[in-house]
């Protein structure tokens, strides 16, 4: 098995045959790591990135592909040290490989075999969603005392929520079986006279996105979803956190909207938007995915996320879905529609002595890291600036940047 290394946007817009290709053959694959999910990722991406490509020996076309994202961060020691993370980003709430199920052994330990090669210190593998069998091939290949494996612990809300814990729902084939199976009577009966009132449309309607109202509908549901959380992840993560969240769900909503991948019903009372639910449509696993909701918090009585939920899952009925994805976190509401469990886990692969594999930097981060040696020498950071100059030149001996930056700093005396 061979593996080519995809890094250039061009590159992976000419790989779009084959990988519709292979995700359409394998069977675990899933939307978010579908072509137009990934590359709408990484066309967006600050950071660099990376696509592993398998290929069975010399045989025309690739028969896999492992999307990554590579971070370059400075240690506690002031030593630069490369990460690798599964690509689609935080907002992927599924992420791996994908291959052609006949070579899924090989094209699994190819892959860890050449993750090998790359110069990191980490390798995250978040909300890592393939199966225990292509998951042990490929873990299996990172063995001690080199490699420590562990499983990461997901950040405490402080809420008692496990969001390891991913709740979906299977529906039927009619919706009135639905109603009747899967709630209990108080809650059918709700759910009766819910979706009544938005179907007499006296007082409430719901709307769906289109291309003329997207951005509209996008900047509702923002809205609703930034008073809801906006200052309570500032506070305990980052002042900028929220607004960068936002602009991640923006441009990733735009993206499915263009993929024709995006369901977006809007619930209005009278003029006012009260409730907004993005969901993801999963042709291929005939999967509704929940991405994102908001809602006024003023309103109780129609509850617009269950409103929502009702209506979306109705449409998904009828129009044959199978699955209604509720996704991470066993929140109490998700099982009043008959939720079921899965586990999906965030796995980290580090090397034992903390230190990049070679102890080097992975080349493709020399510019990354040349930009921050400069930023510290405009700092003041003078003996900080040299080292990560001198990480550069470890790697590539005749880089010219690194060389100048040390060069200067030897003839007077400073960077």
């Amino acid at each position: 098995m061979r593996v080519d290394v995809i890094d250039s946007f061009d590159a992976l817009v000419q790989l779009r045959g084959e990988w519709d290709a292979v995700y359409a053959a394998d069977p675990e694959a899933q939307y978010f790591m579908s072509w137009p999910w990934i590359a709408g990722w990484f066309k967006r991406l600050r950071y660099q990135w990376l696509v592993l490509a398998a290929r069975d020996g010399d045989s025309p076309g690739y028969v896999g592909f492992f999307p990554l994202q590579l971070r370059t961060e400075r240690a506690r020691d002031g030593a630069f040290r490369n990460e690798l993370r599964t690509g689609g980003g935080y907002f992927a709430g599924y992420a791996g490989f994908i291959c052609r199920p006949d070579v899924q052994d090989a094209v699994a330990r190819a892959f860890a075999e050449h993750a090998k090669r790359l110069n990191w210190a980490k390798l995250h593998l978040e909300n890592i969603a393939i199966s225990p069998r292509r998951l042990n091939a490929f873990l299996g290949e990172f063995s001690a005392p080199q490699f420590l494996i562990g499983k990461v612990r997901r950040p405490d809300d402080g809420d008692g929520i496990d969001h390891d814990i991913y709740v979906y729902v299977n529906l039927p084939g009619d919706w009135e079986e639905f109603l009747n199976d899967r709630l209990g009577a108080a809650t059918r009966k709700t759910a009766r006279r819910t979706l009544r009132a938005i179907d007499d449309a006296s007082e409430y309607r719901v709307t769906d996105v289109t291309a003329a109202t997207l951005e509209r509908d996008l900047q509702t549901l923002l809205r609703f979803w930034e008073k809801q959380w906006g200052a309570k992840l500032a506070a305990r993560y980052h002042p900028g956190l929220p607004r960068a969240m936002m602009n991640n769900f923006r441009n990733m909503l735009r993206c499915a909207f263009e993929d024709d991948a995006l369901y977006l019903p809007v619930l209005w009372q009278g003029d006012n938007p009260i409730g907004v639910q993005a969901t993801l449509i999963d042709r291929k696993n005939r999967s509704l995915i929940g991405m994102l909701n908001g809602r006024d918090l003023a309103i109780k009585k129609p509850a617009p996320g269950f409103a929502l939920h009702l209506y979306s899952v109705r449409w998904a009925i009828q129009n044959g879905f199978a699955v209604y994805d509720l996704q991470t976190g066993d929140f109490s509401y998700k099982y009043d529609f008959g939720g079921l469990e899965r586990r999906v886990e965030c796995l980290l692969v580090s090397t034992a002595s903390r230190r990049n594999l070679c102890d080097r930097l992975e080349s493709r981060s020399l510019p990354v890291v040349l930009a921050r040696a400069n930023a510290l020498r405009q700092a003041g950071d003078l003996e900080g600036a040299a080292r990560a100059c001198r990480q550069i030149l470890d790697a590539d001996p005749v880089h010219g940047g690194a060389r100048q930056l040390l060069v200067v700093r030897e003839e007077h005396g400073r960077l």
